[in-house]
């Protein structure tokens, strides 16, 4: 009797922690955007008023950034079918999106490769616990490379939540620090997540909005804003 009961202990505990590991993020959080590396007042007030915040929910994310109320970019990854949009809204001229389905997706981003060197630094962010992470993404046609100081977080969605910008990377990332050399040495442009609310968080939520506009359907803002798309 006292061994059935420990192997019923098990198989509820074996369970128990099959759920928990398997039960995904769903949520807000919000991030702010600062200069750090300088006390230049002119500098710090020469980068856009913007507001950030995303949603969650398992591997998909969505992204809302409001630039100085004149324009405001949405940005939507699905990590299970490994899919994106982009979606843009000018003040006075309406919405446009554009679409990658997963082929066009990877053709997109060939030439970028990714790699990342986690270290051994942990600061916590909105209670969540993060490791230092250093990410270099390198463009394989030129051999020209970018690279992030990062702060990522496990509790927060997979490698591919993070498939649109850092794919494979462990932990979802809450600080990101790009060099801005052109402002000054050790400048850094900071994004911080500064609020992380875990709530419900529905499937329509990653839709495009109903009035956008598909990109390709107008050549002449196709051209005036390829570079905002992602496209020569």
């Amino acid at each position: 009797m006292k061994k059935i009961t420990l192997l019923l202990l098990s198989v509820l505990f074996i369970a128990t922690y099959s759920l928990q590991a398997q039960k995904q993020f769903a949520g807000e959080i919000q991030f702010q955007t600062k200069l750090e590396g300088t006390d230049d007042p002119n500098l710090s007030s020469s980068i856009p008023n913007q507001t950030m915040n995303t949603s969650i929910l398992g591997n998909k994310v969505k992204t809302v950034i409001n630039i100085q109320e004149m324009y405001v970019v949405t940005n939507i990854w699905d990590g299970d079918k490994g899919t994106a949009a982009f979606v843009i809204e000018l003040m006075g001229m309406g919405k446009f999106y554009k679409k990658w389905n997963v082929e066009e997706y990877k053709e997109k981003v060939k030439f970028n490769d990714y790699s990342y060197r986690y270290e051994n630094e942990f600061k916590e962010v909105c209670g969540y616990k993060c490791q230092k992470a250093m990410a270099t993404v390198t463009n394989l046609e030129d051999d020209s490379s970018s690279e992030f100081i990062m702060y990522v977080t496990k509790e927060i969605g997979t490698g591919k939540l993070n498939g649109a910008e850092f794919p494979d990377m462990e932990g979802y990332p809450l600080i990101t620090m790009t060099p801005i050399e052109q402002y000054c040495d050790e400048c850094y442009m900071v994004i911080e997540a500064t609020k992380i609310t875990p709530k419900k968080i529905k499937e329509v939520d990653f839709l495009l909005p109903d009035d956008a506009k598909n990109i390709d359907e107008n050549p002449e803002l196709k051209e005036m804003l390829k570079g905002v798309f992602g496209e020569e």
